[in-house]
């Protein structure tokens, strides 16, 4: 017989304290997990009708992770993609990429990722510093009913410390930590200081982080010369610095209020040596180059927690949020009709972010329902300035941007009802969000042409159900709606250099249904969960040609294509010495990822589905967790299946990774990792996407074996 967890009135009072005060210390053991994104409000992820995925601070250490990238890599179904030069580019969530994938900070909207196809700039919402997470979330199905528009795919959202995260009393305590490490794949070293205060009912927290370091390097048989054959990585220096400060006032019994400070500048100077002699046309070839990066994100947010305890909720919490990033390129280099010149390319983003969300718990006689809605409003600026310097001409003139500066606006309102039944046996969960939005270019020297603006809006909606067969087993369904709102590139991008891409602010959102089933079980020593899942989308933004313009080659981009991807994932962990009687300490983890995808009016692969992957894991902990380790094994499969025939073929591989710890005193941990143990060459999916059969592949080769080790001292 299923019993439940709470009765109505506990409950009650449990989701009133989680929303007013959930930076409440709680340490959740292996086989809990607590989780927000799918809801908005924290709870037991047995409890979500959708597939959830959670990272902690605690995976992130014990992984040794020094980056987002590092930190997803045994997430089934998750990719983070890019590296080099201009970082991680994106995530991709079951075959769903770039801007179709929403990404958060603490809960705040992260500009749109601009890549306009040249080398020279990139904009990417990457600077975020793992030492300062507490958990990344991974929403994988469609989420536009809480999160709006670019939901299309699934959310990531990061979440950052708080003092309570650091603090280990409920009185009154100082806390103070280092965390130094050393990366051998980039030669990175990095020191993370972390200084946290509760002193009646202020909380505070500091957290200072600085690495320098260089490239990271591809797999050393990777040819180590000047040109477009170079294997070797091209040689760099960086440098990163991030600072997160709280501060946290509990002004009466029912309001706390809140500031936070959040900023990120990464530097990254390169020589490009594999560009080094490349002839682009007979008798222009490019010689001296070199590039200075600069990429800055600001976070400031003032908070506010109420606990209302009215007839319309009993609890509401706001923020206003600024957020500026600034993205500058300065790429040198010598041709014979330029000379010696310098393209700086700026990206600037910057945006104003109101969110409100008020809760409300409604006991009847045979149910109770977990209200939550609100709005979110969003202005957001984005400006690009680029310059081009000849100097052996003495001339600067504005550079090509092919996009105007443009201002969007977006705003939403939202409702769920999350309602249990049957002695809370049963949870059904609905939402209905109405979105609008819309995109104001502006002319300038780099783009002189003014267009017109673009309007439009979405309704989307969820449903989905829980039924507990019993405590330990239950079984979850759920259809959601995502879209995605048409980004400044994609309603005003203009080229006309060797084919002219002419724009098209009339787009509509791109739409996406999924729809999902699964199973979870969770007991003493197990706990896994196993989903299989379709998604549907609609109105994909693509290019369509418009036949000849003065002697060019014409597209535009309209609303087309339809695609659809369908899969099944199976996660576990498994307390091997309470299920099978191994040694004490000893667990398991498991995880397999498949999907499959297809544009539905060409038939062809969709080549942004990843292979099928899985992960295994196995893991000591010594009692008291003095010291232990833990070995991972991860599988991909080839992939073959590219649209274009000629891609590249990357071939499957395993790879075998190795950390351990110890701990001499109670705050002091020593880690130490061995990745990639067997030196396997092999090369990311998403790295050679478009590149062909013939093309050096070197390049692109993740690192070989490499370690890392790293120092902990918390006090």
């Amino acid at each position: 017989m299923y019993t439940p967890k709470f009765k109505p009135t506990l409950l009650a009072t449990s989701i009133t304290f989680s929303l007013f005060a959930s930076n409440v210390a709680a340490q959740q053991s292996e086989l809990q997990e607590v989780v927000v994104s799918a809801t908005r409000t924290e709870q037991d992820i047995k409890d979500v009708s959708a597939s959830i995925e959670t990272v902690s601070s605690n995976d992130i250490n014990q992984e040794m992770a020094t980056d987002p990238k590092q930190a997803l890599k045994y997430t089934p179904g998750v990719d983070a993609q890019g590296s080099g030069r201009f970082g991680i580019s994106g995530y991709n969530i079951r075959g769903m990429e770039d801007s179709r994938v929403k990404v958060m900070v603490d809960g705040v909207e992260q500009p749109t990722p601009y890549n306009p196809g040249s080398k020279e700039q990139r904009s990417y919402p990457n600077n975020i510093e793992v030492d300062t997470l507490s958990a990344i979330e991974i929403n994988k199905g469609p989420s536009s009913t809480l999160y709006g528009s670019d939901a299309l795919g699934g959310v990531v959202l990061f979440k950052t410390k708080d003092p309570s995260d650091v603090l280990i009393t409920d009185g009154d305590e100082n806390r103070f930590g280092i965390k130094s490490g050393y990366t051998s794949a980039d030669e990175t070293f990095k020191n993370t200081l972390t200084w946290a205060l509760r002193n009646g009912d202020l909380e505070t927290l500091l957290m200072l982080t600085y690495a320098n370091g260089h490239e990271t390097e591809t797999h050393s048989d990777g040819a180590d010369i000047t040109g477009p054959d170079r294997g070797a990585a091209d040689p760099a220096d960086k440098e990163i610095g991030n600072l997160l400060a709280k501060v946290y006032y509990q002004v009466n019994e029912a309001n706390r209020v809140g500031l936070a400070v959040e900023y990120n500048q990464r530097n990254y100077d390169e020589t490009e040596l594999s560009y080094e002699g490349y002839e682009i046309f007979p008798g222009f070839v490019y010689t001296n180059n070199y590039n200075e990066d600069e990429t800055q994100r600001l976070r400031i947010s003032l908070l506010h927690d109420w606990q209302m305890n009215t007839t319309i909720a009993d609890s509401l919490s706001w923020s206003l949020t600024y957020q500026g990033t600034d993205s500058l390129s300065k790429n040198y280099d010598t041709t014979p009709s330029n000379g010696q010149r310098e393209r700086r390319r700026d990206a600037k983003d910057t945006s104003i972010q109101l969110d409100a969300q008020f809760d409300k718990l409604v006991e009847l006689n045979s149910s109770y329902h977990q209200l939550t809605y609100g709005l979110t409003f969003i202005n957001d600026e984005f400006k690009l300035d680029n310059t081009d310097h000849k100097f052996d001409f003495g001339t600067v003139t504005p550079g090509s941007t092919g996009m105007p500066d443009s201002t969007v606006q977006k705003w939403g309102v939202y409702l769920q009802d999350q309602a249990f039944f049957l002695q809370e046996r049963l949870i059904l969960t609905a939402g209905l969000r109405y979105d609008s939005f819309s995109t104001s270019p502006e002319a300038d020297d780099g783009f002189s042409t003014q267009y017109p603006d673009s309007d439009s809006d979405a309704f989307t909606g969820k449903i989905g159900a829980v039924y507990h067969f019993s405590e330990n087993f239950s079984g979850f369904t759920q259809i959601s709606q995502g879209f995605k709102a048409p980004t400044v590139y994609d309603l005003y991008y203009f080229y006309n250099q060797g084919a002219v891409v002419e724009p098209n602010p009339d787009l509509q959102p791109e739409k996406s249904t999924s729809y999902e089933i699964g199973f979870r079980g969770n007991n003493d020593s197990t706990r896994f969960e196993v989903v299989a899942f379709y998604n549907d989308y609609t109105n994909f933004i693509s290019d369509v040609s418009l036949g000849t313009i003065d002697g060019k080659d014409g597209y535009t981009k309209e609303n087309i294509n339809k695609a659809e991807i369908y899969g099944a994932e199976f996660s576990s962990t498994t307390m091997l010495d309470q299920a099978f009687g191994a040694p004490k300490g000893l667990y398991s983890k498991l995880s397999v990822a498949y999907a499959e995808g297809r544009d539905k009016d060409t038939g062809d692969h969709l080549d942004s589905v990843a292979p099928l992957t899985g992960n295994i894991g196995l893991g000591y902990d010594s009692t008291n967790f003095v010291y232990g380790g833990l070995i991972n094994i991860t599988m991909a499969a080839s992939k073959d299946d590219w649209t274009t025939e000629d891609n590249f073929v990357t071939p499957g591989y395993s790879l075998v990774d190795l950390t351990t710890y110890y701990r001499p005193v109670q705050d002091l941990t020593l880690r130490a990792g061995l990745f990639n143990a067997f030196d396997k060459k092999y090369w990311l999916y998403s790295d050679v996407n478009g590149r062909s059969q013939g093309d050096n592949q070197d390049f692109y080769t993740q690192p070989g074996r490499n370690w890392g080790i790293s120092l902990d001292y918390q006090f």
